[in-house]
């Protein structure tokens, strides 16, 4: 059976989730895919019909979400189908995938914090750092003390020390922000968040716009190692090596 069979007739939105943009020029398609997938939750799942192959635009919509998507098409020749769900329900590709999409897990985290700490609500700003921070100093170590040293990039010049810098200065920042709530400053907390969120959004493109591609292809050259590097990965930015975590970016003593 083809899919233009098998897929009943749908409006341009339905109450399914299910948009189709067959005969929408890319200016008009794009804007409107972005607007229903950009707010996706777990669980949750967008379809698009389109009548023209949906690669480049869907490549597009992903990277103006930051990857925060997985997409895949199913195709007759004549009909394209694409299920959208968040990115958080797949399955990292290698290190750099994993490594992104917990840039944009951070980003999340600490937009939360921000927020809190702008309405005054000190007590989901404290529950909320908590957990960025924890996360953060273990993407910090993952790059830093496992894969830096083998995947390069420049650790005297290059990428990979402008990474390791930067690395620094963010830790000093969070600590900054885990003293002022230790310290009950709350006055402080939103501008020294504001700080720190422009730090972080600084750093991240930049790593990915300048190590991780040089990443990527040396993880890449060796399937088996870069199989062994993401499964350790993934146990690192679980919790795996907390012991070590807190004892090379050791928090305020509470």
């Amino acid at each position: 059976m083809s899919i233009q069979s098998a897929i009943s007739p749908a409006p341009r939105v339905s109450a399914q989730n299910v948009i189709d943009v067959c005969g929408m020029p890319y200016a008009v398609a794009q804007p409107l895919i972005y607007a229903a997938t950009t707010r996706l939750a777990i669980g949750q799942q967008v379809r698009v019909l389109a009548d023209t192959d949906p690669s480049a635009m869907m490549r597009a919509v992903a990277f103006q979400l930051r990857d925060a998507i997985s997409w895949r098409f199913e195709t007759d020749g004549k009909l394209w189908q694409i299920d959208i769900r968040p990115r958080a329900e797949a399955e990292a590709k290698d290190v750099v995938d994993l490594l992104t999409w917990d840039h944009y897990r951070l980003d999340c985290q600490f937009a939360d914090i921000l927020a809190a700490a702008n309405q005054n609500r000190i007590t989901d700003a404290e529950t909320l750092f908590s957990d960025y921070w924890i996360g953060l100093r273990r993407h910090v170590h993952l790059e830093n003390n496992i894969l830096g040293p083998i995947l390069g990039g420049g650790e005297i010049k290059g990428p990979l020390a402008d990474m390791l810098l930067e690395h620094d200065s963010i830790i000093v920042q969070s600590k900054l922000v885990e003293e002022t709530l230790m310290e009950k400053d709350y006055g402080m907390l939103p501008a020294i968040c504001a700080v720190l969120s422009g730090s972080l959004a600084k750093h991240e493109n930049r790593e990915e716009n300048t190590l991780f591609p040089i990443w990527q292809t040396t993880d890449n050259s060796d399937r088996g190692r870069a199989a062994e590097f993401l499964a350790r990965s993934k146990e690192v930015l679980a919790g795996a090596e907390d012991q070590q975590v807190n004892g090379i970016f050791p928090g305020c003593d509470r």
